[in-house]
């Protein structure tokens, strides 16, 4: 196998550097690349089919990124190499260790219904609390060995992008971590045990915004197929989210036993993860941050459009409050920011209003948005949810990605020169970490652990990503619910959000997907 040193560059150019090296195609695309560099000064080659690396960047040249010393980035280019150096796991052993993986992959995850945990956090004891550990680590690796898997048979030239390959990486390292705890058979060891989960969970937080940024990268490129990639996308999200709140629950369930053991909980508890959601309280609130970020292009907030809800104003249902949030958000900056942008220009009064109309069903509960903000073409309307762009936008979302204060690029993830996974913990108490939840406490605006929706819920205006919309309808269909869009083009849009009441009753299997 030939050392990073000795490939030749000569015949370098976009189509060997897209379907090969992340980090060189990544500077192909972030960075502004110079031939002056001395130390890595090379022969181009003048194919006419195509042209050497240019600044085509999709960073601006006053973003923050481009004062990076050019000659630093070039040390890069030993990634050229099929191992890429950033990575404590990808190397040539890896391949032989593939068999484990192999092996957990072909097994089937176990059924979960949101009736089963209902029913089984009403009344605790001390083996339910261990059996529900046992549960989470025999499952875990089966789960993560299936997205492993689904990443492994990608295209050469996709899994070997960054920011997947930071995901593979991560999923790997939990996955070698979680395969190797021994059966849990005290309370303390799975004090421990929860330790172990919460730092796994503030260790991978970064890995929906890697996601994403991969799926925009990988829009960039022409190899994998719009159907294919949000066929990937939505399998990867529906999983994660079904992982974590395994997680979330089994925290919950542990920190609920050393409280209070003998606490009898009502029929339809579902967890501390699961609040009671008012319906119009949590549109307000959402709207309001909404509102704060849209100052930047239309100053006077009072002159925004107000939120007017009518329709059953007391419709409440348990919901996870990150997810309502990040949804309810989504939304509404799509039709604020129409709006403002349809009227804000024509009119120093008051902008039209965006009314929500509450519809409470036996079995769901329904959210009709309704704008006038112009509407959008129906050719358009077609590729809204779809997590594949046209490359000119994938560029300028990826740029706005980077200006997302706190996004993290690199995975902290330790392992010993044997190969093994580290798990560190923090210096919190044990009660500190079995009480917080990485996907928010029990109030919505109390933010006392990592979650990457928090970030993207409390994003600038000018940092559009415009994957929203196809975020949304996967989080919706993974709670057996819908998001349906309707444009009158030159007026405005109607969006529906029906969401399924997760109740004692509901026996769907909804943590079956894995």
């Amino acid at each position: 196998m030939l050392r990073a040193s000795k490939v030749n560059f000569s015949g370098l150019n976009r189509r060997s550097i897209g379907s090969g090296a992340p980090f060189l195609r990544r500077i192909n695309l972030v960075m502004p690349f110079d031939r002056s560099m001395s130390s890595t000064r090379h022969n181009w080659s003048s194919s006419t089919d195509y042209s050497p690396i240019t600044a085509h960047s999709y960073i601006n040249n006053d973003d923050i990124l481009s004062t990076i010393s050019k000659r630093e980035i070039a040390k890069h280019l030993k990634n050229l190499g099929p191992f890429p150096s950033y990575s404590n796991l990808l190397n040539p052993q890896h391949f032989y260790q593939n068999e484990v993986l192999m092996e957990y992959s072909k097994k089937d995850p176990h059924p979960v219904s949101l009736r089963q945990l209902a029913g089984y956090g009403r009344s605790l004891t001390k083996q339910k609390i261990l059996n529900s550990a046992n549960f989470v680590r025999i499952e875990l690796p089966i789960r993560l060995a299936m997205r492993i898997r689904d990443l492994q048979i990608l295209p050469f030239g996709i899994v070997n992008n960054f920011h997947l390959a930071q995901i593979y990486e991560s999923y790997y390292h939990s996955f070698n971590a979680f395969r190797k705890i021994p059966q849990i058979k005290t309370l303390d060891q799975n004090d421990k045990f929860c330790e172990t989960l919460s730092a796994l969970l503030d260790d991978h937080f970064f890995n929906l915004s890697h996601l994403m940024m991969g799926a925009l990268e990988v829009s960039i490129l022409t190899n994998l197929g719009r159907e294919e990639l949000d066929n990937f996308m939505s399998s990867m999200i529906r999983s994660r989210i079904s992982r974590r709140v395994i997680v979330e629950e089994h925290l919950s369930l542990s920190e609920n036993y050393r409280s209070n053991p003998y606490a009898v909980k009502p029929p339809h508890f579902l967890g501390e993860i699961f609040q009671d959601c008012n319906a119009a309280k949590h549109f307000n609130i959402v709207a309001d941050t909404v509102k704060n970020s849209m100052i930047p292009i239309f100053p006077k907030k009072e002159n925004m459009p107000d939120l007017e809800i009518e329709g059953d104003l007391s419709t409440s249902f348990p919901f996870m409050v990150p997810h309502l949030h990040y949804m309810l958000g989504e939304i509404l900056r799509n039709s604020y920011e129409a709006t403002i942008k349809t009227h804000g220009k024509m009119t120093t009064k008051k902008l039209p209003p965006i009314k929500v109309t509450l519809i409470n069903l036996d079995k769901n509960v329904i959210f009709r948005i309704s704008d006038q903000g112009g509407g959008i073409s129906h050719d358009h309307l077609k590729t809204v949810w779809s997590f594949r762009k046209d490359p000119a936008g994938a560029r300028r979302s990826l740029a706005n990605f980077h200006r997302i204060p706190g996004l993290q690029l690199y995975s902290d993830l330790k392992v010993t020169a044997a190969g093994s996974s580290i798990v560190e913990t923090n210096n919190h108490t044990r009660h500190k970490l079995l009480h917080q939840t990485s996907l928010n406490d029990l109030e919505p605006t109390t933010k006392t652990k990592k979650s990457t929706l928090d970030s993207l819920i409390d994003r600038p205006y000018e940092n559009k990503l415009d994957l929203g919309l196809p975020m949304c309808k996967v989080y919706a269909d993974y709670w057996n619910g819908d998001l349906t869009m309707n444009s009158l083009e030159g007026y405005g849009s109607d969006t529906s959000l029906t969401l399924r009441k997760l109740g004692y009753h509901s026996n769907v299997l909804q943590l079956d997907r894995a």
